[in-house]
């Protein structure tokens, strides 16, 4: 037999043509990546995304029948989103405030609540001060789910679910309270018997001019009338014959705006003679740049007396006051104190939410007020003591206590208040002359 040889290898593949070339692109475009990766990485590309801030707004009267409390109020507002900034703002993020004039009008309000809702983006708005406003606003508010929450308005309308559908807190008492202490003051310190009753044609002034009547009948007086008039005519006369045609009252209980309120009185005193009578202002008239245009105007105003929640007082409110005067240059008006509130109990709200979004926000606003039982840590507004507040919302209940008052809100958002009856000194300044604690309201209702 022949020997076999043993087979040849095969041969190498042919090189693939094009093959290196595409490697090495490859290798390229991986190390693109690497290095566009790395500098986007070191310019903070990839970084957690900023943090929203917390956007309040406040819809205010800075023109309008209300124009004597609206500046004050926003610059209350003004402080305490800057002391709050200063205090690491909510979330590590400062807060923005936006802010807008009501003109003391229904429409306009709801027109700068929709812009500052739709075009500042806010979770929350402080205002109004009118209660007509604060109505047209809580609608706006309610359909966006943003937060309101009014330093003033005191109607008894907004103690309904059904309407504010829980979107609407207050850091002044409802009217609810003040006709029953004004009723109680006239009947049982003044010992009236008959008495008629003006008011605005509005929801503050309808609201409060119900609840007096029928508190003051229930008491065993008696109402002579009750006139509704319009706000801010040149002329009051033809609806003060009416009430005066009614019989001639032991007072009246006068429900209005200052520049209702000074019109309707030039136009009793044009006549007083004829008209004469005692009068009870409601907190609408309690301002003392309304005392003085009715002194500018010869109007003797010693025996004019007015309810109103008890004036602000104690350390809180001193501590609040006097960094408004140093900043401002004068003491802070009616209500300011309550706008100063709002901020804070919306910013605690916020931090204990741990959302800046109205639902979030909405969710803690009873909670960190105390409740009405006044439950949790208290804690106060103001430089220093806001870092406090916010390490103690992390820990558990807490419960804000104002430069205003307590703040205690029920389940309409509304807090309760110890009543005053104010007056004139011998320089026509306004002062407290009675005092009703908030034990003895509560117990009258």
């Amino acid at each position: 037999m022949e020997e076999q040889q043993a087979p040849a290898a095969a041969p190498p593949p042919a090189p693939v043509k094009g093959k290196g070339k595409g490697l090495w692109i490859g290798i390229a475009v991986i190390v693109i990546v690497v290095v566009v990766l790395l500098a986007a990485f070191y310019a903070g590309l990839f970084s957690p995304p900023a943090k929203t801030p917390l956007r309040i707004g406040a819809v205010l009267s800075m023109t309008g029948g209300l124009a004597a409390y609206g500046p004050d109020i926003l610059k209350a507002v003004q402080m305490a989103v800057s002391e709050i900034n200063a205090q690491g703002g909510v979330n590590g993020v400062p807060v923005e405030l936006y802010s807008g004039d009501d003109t003391t009008t229904p429409a306009t309000g709801a027109q700068v609540a929709t812009t500052l809702i739709q075009q500042n983006h806010v979770s929350a708005i402080i205002g109004s001060l009118a209660s007509g406003v604060s109505a047209s606003v809580i609608s706006v508010c309610a359909q966006n789910q943003v937060v309101e929450v009014s330093p003033a308005s005191t109607s008894p309308l907004f103690s309904n679910l059904t309407l504010t559908q829980g979107w609407f807190f207050r850091t002044v008492p409802s009217d609810a309270l003040q006709g029953v202490v004004a009723a109680h003051y006239a009947y049982s310190n003044r010992s009236w018997r008959n008495v008629s009753v003006i008011a605005i044609d509005n929801p503050y002034g309808n609201g409060l001019a119900s609840v007096f009547a029928t508190s003051f009948t229930a008491l065993g007086g008696h109402v002579l009338i009750k006139e509704i008039v319009p706000q801010a005519l040149t002329s009051y006369t033809t609806y003060l014959n009416a009430v005066f045609a009614a019989g001639n009252p032991d007072g009246i209980y006068f429900i209005a705006y200052p520049d209702t309120g000074l019109q309707l009185m030039k136009d009793w005193y044009a006549n007083h003679a004829n008209w004469p009578t005692n009068w009870l202002f409601s907190e609408g008239l309690q301002a003392q740049s309304f005392i003085n245009s009715l002194v500018t105007a010869g109007i003797p105003v010693g025996a004019i007396q007015g309810s109103a929640p008890t004036s602000p007082s104690g350390a809180l409110y001193n501590a609040f006051a006097t960094k408004f005067n140093a900043q401002f240059g004068h003491q802070p008006g009616l209500f300011a104190s309550e706008g100063y509130d709002a901020a804070y109990m919306i910013a605690l709200a916020a931090i204990k939410s741990g959302g800046v979004d109205g639902p979030s926000i909405k969710s803690q606003m009873i909670a960190i007020s105390g409740t009405s039982a006044g439950v949790g840590t208290k804690v106060y507004p103001g430089a220093g003591n806001f870092t406090a507040a916010v390490t103690a919302a992390g820990q558990g209940a807490i419960n804000y206590e104002g430069a205003s008052g307590s703040l205690n809100w029920n389940q309409y958002g509304d807090p309760t208040s110890s009543y005053e009856i104010w007056g004139m000194d011998a320089s026509n300044n306004i002062h407290q002359i009675a005092f009703f604690p908030e034990a003895q309201v509560i117990a009258w209702l």
